[in-house]
């Protein structure tokens, strides 16, 4: 009897259970999803839209999509169009939802602005089918635009979020980008500025300086170069199809740069002319048009070859240093880092040495980076206190030297410094020589108290 029982309320708990996934759960969803589907105004996938037309009360612009699914403007200029800036459009135009029927059929559109649109919407869609969508009037609390499809002769309303995002100019919908290039495809760049000229040439994964003189090239600052460059947009377009760049000094510009780009090296090259305002005019070789960029861009083109130049001074891996060796005119310390990574001082006494002090040290050493460049031929080193030095800095990797630094005489507030690897001789910043100078004392750990017992007796 039992058993029955439960048999029974089992069965009435699963027959519960299914009633409130069907009616409770899945019922409402189903109701939601199709209610939503209906407030749709559009129903399309972005990859349906082939061709995009705004018209306005005083202007129409139209965009149609290339094969590869870039964006062309051809009305009411030919140009390249803003990708991002057109997708959203779609996109805006896709998630768009009616809120509110608000008349039918026979009411009068000039009470809600939709006799003369405020925007008219046709997309051209991939079977050959047009799809319209009018947008008039806000409502009285500016929350809502009244709307009227061709398909659905009813006025509703929607968010006035979608009109506010398709009242666009045709700045808005063209490609503004200063320069179009792939930036992990440059090869080489050259920034000519008057009979300057900077050439630096990609080899590998490192930049080397190949004029005005041969040298390596700091990658991050030719990184941040092309960054700023890639990503700069045009702040007005003066002139679509100029006769002449004479009046804009874009025929012997004051700035230019060029890059190779791609196995095929594809030239992309930008030309900076006269200052107009706060502005500069620019052109791209691969466009027509005259273009105004911003001072802060020019400012940023505007490298040196000390910009370009790779300022480090010792090359090495920190956790690749087994030894180090600091001499100072009385005295000489040696610490040596043991199989367990941990560094002892070997002379002038043995302690325990603190690994942090040691390791700091060394990231001193390797950020140590050029604010000038004295000489590549030094001759005599005496003129830089580098005949005697201050203080020599040696590190070896197993039993290898890897860099010996000499700290010469100040300058102000900069001190020389050379290299044995390198016959340049450097000014750095005169930190180096407080962050190198050291007592035993001060690199040991605490000794223990029978370590201190034993310091006293010596």
């Amino acid at each position: 009897m039992k058993f029955k029982t439960t048999a029974i309320l089992a069965g009435v708990l699963v027959a519960l259970g299914l009633y409130v996934w069907l009616y409770e759960i899945r019922r409402p969803a189903e109701m939601k999803k199709q209610k939503e589907a209906e407030q749709r105004v559009f129903l399309f996938s972005k990859e349906e839209v082939k061709r995009l037309t705004l018209i306005y009360p005083d202007k129409k612009i139209v965009c149609a999509k290339k094969p590869e699914g870039d964006w062309r403007l051809i009305y009411p200029i030919e140009t390249e169009g803003d990708k991002d800036a057109i997708d959203r459009i779609v996109s805006n135009l896709k998630g768009a939802k009616a809120e509110q029927v608000v008349a039918d059929s026979g009411a009068d559109l000039s009470e809600f602005g939709l006799l003369y649109p405020n925007v008219k919407v046709y997309l051209d869609l991939e079977e050959g089918s047009t799809d319209t969508l009018l947008l008039g009037d806000r409502s009285p609390t500016g929350d809502f635009v009244f709307g009227q499809k061709s398909s659905r002769p009813q006025v509703f309303t929607l968010r006035s979020w979608l009109l506010s995002s398709l009242e666009k100019t045709v700045y808005d919908l063209r490609d503004k980008r200063v320069l179009a290039f792939d930036k992990a495809k440059v090869k080489k760049l050259e920034l000519a500025q008057g009979r300057e000229r900077i050439v630096c040439t990609q080899m590998g994964h490192q930049w080397q300086m190949e004029k005005p003189l041969k040298t390596k090239a700091d990658k991050n600052e030719i990184e941040r170069l092309l960054s700023r460059l890639k990503n700069a947009k045009a702040k007005k377009f003066v002139e679509e199809k100029p006769k002449s760049l004479k009046k804009y000094r874009l025929h012997k510009p004051q700035l230019e740069i060029t890059l190779w780009v791609g196995e095929n090296k594809a030239r992309k090259l930008l030309r900076i002319g006269d200052k107009k305002g706060e502005d500069y005019y620019a052109w791209d070789e691969s466009r027509s048009p005259v273009f105004l960029v911003g001072a802060d861009l020019v400012k940023q083109l505007r490298r040196t070859p000390f910009d370009l130049r790779d300022k480090t001074v010792a090359e090495f891996e920190v956790n690749d240093i087994n030894k180090v060796q600091l001499i100072y005119p009385d005295s000489t310390l040696v610490c040596i880092k043991d199989t367990s990574g941990n560094w002892l001082l070997n002379q002038p006494v043995e302690r325990r040495a603190k690994n942090w002090k040691i390791r700091g040290m060394l990231w001193d050493i390797k950020g140590l980076k050029a604010q000038q460049f004295v000489t590549e031929e030094p001759g005599r080193l005496s003129k830089y206190g580098l005949d005697k030095p201050q203080i020599i800095a040696r590190l070896w990797k197993d039993e290898n030297p890897v860099v010996e630094l000499l700290v010469g005489k100040k300058k102000g507030d900069l001190v020389y410094v050379k290299t044995e690897q390198r016959p340049t001789v450097f000014l750095v910043n005169d930190s180096i020589v407080k962050n190198l100078s050291f007592k035993w004392k001060d690199i040991v750990e605490k000794a223990s108290e029978s370590g201190e017992a034993e310091e006293k007796k010596e």
